[in-house]
């Protein structure tokens, strides 16, 4: 009888410490990024890792303030791209057209880019109108919003 109460023991042991492993697994996930749908929404981190790796431009910096708001874009290709305006929640915003070379980065600054309450956080969604050499009129629509803090 000793031996037969104990038997199952190891086995429910086992069972239970691999349930905690998995849950605090799904947790870290979670916690990363892996399930965007469990979270607020997308994270500042999140949005800048996008942003560093689109093509044909990229958003390298961003800082939006409640009286401006800048974005350091880079051009990723081997040509140059003239940026003609940036949208940013359907707003266009006030921009000469700037020529950025292969691989060089232009500041873009506008007044109509801002947030409301400095402290808070804020998404903006982004397209890029831009022509290349071949091409004129073409749009770069993000997937993901800029995320980050009013300044």
């Amino acid at each position: 009888m000793l031996f037969k109460k104990g038997r199952g023991q190891g086995t429910t042991e086992y069972l239970i410490i691999l349930a905690i492993v998995i849950v605090i697994a799904l947790v870290v996930v979670g916690v990363l990024g892996g399930f965007p749908s469990l979270g607020a929404g997308v994270s500042e981190g999140t949005s800048k890792t996008y942003w560093m790796g689109t093509s044909p431009l990229a958003i390298t910096e961003y800082s939006v303030s409640t009286t401006t708001g800048t974005l350091v874009v880079k051009n990723m290709t081997a040509s140059a791209i003239t940026l003609d305006d940036v949208n940013y929640n359907g707003a266009m915003a006030s921009l000469t057209d700037v020529v950025i070379g292969a691989g060089a980065t232009v500041n873009v600054t506008d007044t109509d880019f801002t947030c409301s309450t400095r402290g808070q956080v804020y998404t903006k969604t982004i397209a890029l109108k831009y022509n290349t050499t071949n091409l004129s009129g073409q749009f770069f629509t993000g997937i993901q919003p800029l995320v980050g803090q009013c300044q």
